[in-house]
């Protein structure tokens, strides 16, 4: 091999979690996915940005990482790391490729859009809603950036809103044809679990609810064996709940049964459910793991009764599907349920419940663009309060 004279981690390569003692990378472009011992491991490190490679051009284990194309020439080929592709991302921020906001130690929150919507029973179009999203949150808050996020003011609560907190839009998870249940998915999991295993966290824009599955199973993967597991906290009128499985979910899971492997996984230990009124043929399956507050029942309820039935020793991934909210306030989404929160009592819910307990992740779901401005507001500003109140109770 004659290396190049400058060498540099291939921009697509994303660390996918870890296997015992070795970590697993992952391409995003080409799909090729690698397990590497900790010595290999410290040499791909040391070309995070581009460098020479020195009397080290001769080393069987350099050789070995340009021959798999984990190091690669620079400036290397498609989109070099720090690359913005055009326009602004979820409130305001950077539009970065996602090996660059992976690598960028300033960045605490990374977002991820899937426009997927292959697994609705209803009506489709919650593949238009990462764009929507993003458009309508600009109008609610801007993020300085990364090098300064000091925030902004909130005159209703007296304080700075995201202060600290600096974000990075990844874009989207695209294809040329979403297949149900297919690799975009399978992205998305190794997406989240490449966030989360750079000690960031996951922001996901849907997209329809089953993009939850993969999400959250990618969060898991990520992180340590032998640690606690997870509970969920699921904003919903419907329950996507059905009884506890396991095994292989292609078959079958759509956006209204994705719960079902989600609950038999073993690594999620509950799973609490707030906005729950969708009739339905029959209950489902009892499970220890999950509770309920139907309809706006925890609007009402004490704070401390509510966050009783959320363990305060386990972390907790928060799912938004705008359906939990009442059609008046919130019409843009593809199975609307009469009744449901107020926009008010929604958004001081989420912030209550983000800003008491550990949040690992968020995601939020089924907002079907139809041109209401409103209603695209209300849904980015639960983004903005589960974020912040998220980044609160770490503080």
């Amino acid at each position: 091999m004659t290396a190049p004279a400058t060498l540099v981690v291939d921009p697509d390569l994303l660390r996918a979690g870890r296997d015992g003692a070795k970590d697993i990378l992952w391409n995003a472009r080409t799909g090729q996915q690698v397990l590497l011992g900790p010595g290999a491991m410290g040499l791909l490190d040391r070309f995070a940005v581009p460098a020479a490679p020195g009397e080290a051009a001769s080393a069987p284990l350099l050789r070995q990482l340009v021959d798999l194309g984990l190091l690669v020439p620079h400036p290397a080929p498609g989109p070099a790391a720090g690359t913005e592709p055009p326009g602004e991302g979820l409130f305001g921020a950077r539009r970065v490729d996602l090996a660059a906001a992976l690598r960028d130690s300033r960045c605490d929150v990374v977002v991820v859009g899937i426009p997927y919507d292959v697994g609705v029973t209803g009506r489709p179009g919650a593949r238009f809603g990462p764009h929507y999203l993003r458009n309508a949150s600009r109008s609610l808050f801007r993020t300085a950036g990364l090098d300064d996020a000091p925030g902004m003011f909130d005159p209703v609560r007296g304080r700075q809103v995201l202060a600290g907190v600096r974000i990075a839009d990844a874009g989207n998870i695209t294809a040329d044809v979403h297949t149900r249940n297919g690799d975009s998915l399978l992205a998305l999991e190794r997406t989240t679990a490449a966030v989360v295993g750079a000690g960031k966290f996951p922001v996901v824009l849907g997209g329809d609810h089953s993009i939850t599955l993969p999400s959250v199973r990618g969060v898991l993967s990520a992180r340590p064996e032998d640690g606690p597991g997870i509970g969920i906290i699921h904003f919903d009128a419907h329950l996507d709940f059905g009884r506890p499985r396991q095994g292989d979910w292609r078959q079958e899971c759509h956006h209204g049964n994705f719960m079902d492997w989600l609950v038999g996984d073993p690594r999620v230990e509950r799973l609490v459910q707030f906005g729950i009124r969708q009739l339905i043929t029959r209950q489902p399956d009892p499970s220890p793991k999950v509770s309920s507050w139907p309809g706006v029942s925890a609007a009402t309820a004490d704070l401390e009764r509510v966050l009783a039935t959320l363990p305060g020793d386990i972390p907790y991934y928060v799912t938004i599907d705008v359906d939990f909210l009442d059609p008046l306030v919130m019409p843009s989404t593809g199975t609307p349920v009469a009744g449901g929160y107020s926009h008010l009592q929604a958004v001081e819910l989420v912030e209550a419940l983000c800003g008491r307990r550990e949040i690992i992740g968020l995601d939020l779901v089924e907002f079907l663009p139809d041109g209401n401005s409103t209603a695209a507001s209300t849904a980015a500003e639960l983004l903005l309060r589960g974020l912040d109140g998220a980044f609160s109770a770490r503080r």
